[in-house]
């Protein structure tokens, strides 16, 4: 059986293994990012390249390593590191998007240089995007709507399962429409594997883990990324992701169901009247797409969890942010989509 321990400080990543003597978090940077540890471009308009230079600053606990040709053999599991500058890329060697890193307790200075940056999601977990998770999922009540309308690669894996804690297995035959409580955001290191032909290729996801409850099922766990380190993809991209590539906010649920056939034709009749038949269509199939206006994409996907605004000479920019997904607007005009 799997146990879990927390530590009371004012600060805290949550970790499975109790095994792991987890030390007291410093305080996280804010961090505006979907993603845990991505490269993101860095440089001018016509000089730049991706790197982790938007990290420095940031807080980071090493999780371990999962697969033993890693160079990263210095780091301690469950100690927090303060990334302090970047490194050149060493092409040579194979190793690009590097780091200077801080031990936060005892002052250690360390390089970080994997394999590829893609690795680093698999062993490094940044604190700012973790407290983001959890202040985003935890205490809230979700739907599970089954994985019909998402892509999950190599589905045999475990760990694209949705786990039970008691257990250590995968759960399935979960009925769709039945309610679960997110009870919390934990990290969940995998354990080294030289094993390489078993899991088919390397694992990237971020170590973050959802914990959810109900009362017929008890509690499980399922990972907030896919294998490939990325949200899980949907079929339909514009689609409002489902969170663990499984789950929907039960207020969403809810909003939808709600809608009997009567009242969708009316509203459809509505929407066509405000905004044209084709747009309407996509609205009622919670889609929303580039070019569509604020009251379009609020029609679709309802009111953000928060508006971050940006005023320069350029005009107002608008980031609506709807859990672990982004909407983009420039004036009145959704221009990118992130999720």
């Amino acid at each position: 059986m799997l146990s879990i321990f927390t530590i009371q400080v004012s600060a805290q990543i949550e970790m499975f293994d109790e095994s792991q003597q987890i030390k007291e978090v410093p305080k996280a940077e804010p961090y505006d990012s979907l993603r845990n540890m991505a490269t993101q471009k860095f440089g001018t308009k016509n000089n730049f390249k991706y790197t982790f230079d938007h990290l420095i600053g940031q807080t980071l606990l090493y999780c371990g390593d999962p697969y033993s040709f890693s160079l990263s053999n210095n780091f301690k599991v469950g100690s927090y590191y303060k990334v302090q500058g970047t490194l050149p890329d060493d092409v040579g060697r194979g190793l690009y998007c590097r780091m200077q890193l801080e031990d936060t307790k005892t002052g250690e200075k360390l390089n970080e240089g994997g394999l590829t940056g893609d690795n680093f999601n698999a062993r490094w977990v940044v604190v700012g995007h973790y407290e983001k998770m959890k202040s985003l999922y935890t205490n809230k009540k979700f739907v599970y709507v089954g994985t019909s309308n998402v892509y999950i690669h190599y589905p045999w894996k475990k760990a694209n399962g949705l786990i039970n804690m008691a257990t250590d297995t995968i759960t399935d035959n979960i009925p769709v429409g039945s309610i679960w409580t997110c009870v919390g955001v934990q990290v969940k290191p995998r354990k080294k594997t030289t094993d390489m032909d078993a899991d088919m290729t390397l694992d990237k996801r971020s170590p973050i883990v959802l914990i959810f409850d109900n009362p017929s099922y008890g509690k499980h766990y399922c990972y907030l990324e896919a294998d490939d380190g990325k949200p899980y993809d949907m079929l339909i991209p514009e689609i409002k992701p489902y969170v663990c590539g499984r789950f929907q906010l039960k207020s969403d649920y809810d909003n939808i169901k709600a809608i009997t056939a009567a009242n969708k034709a009316k509203r459809k009749m509505s929407l066509t009247k405000k905004f044209g038949a084709s747009n309407a269509n996509l609205i009622l199939k919670g889609i929303v797409r580039i070019g569509m206006t604020k009251a379009m994409c609020r029609e679709s996907w309802g009111e953000p969890d928060n508006i971050n605004k940006t005023i320069g000479s350029w005009g107002t920019h608008e980031q609506w942010v709807y859990g672990n997904s982004y909407l983009y607007f420039e004036g009145n005009k959704l221009t990118s989509i992130q999720n």
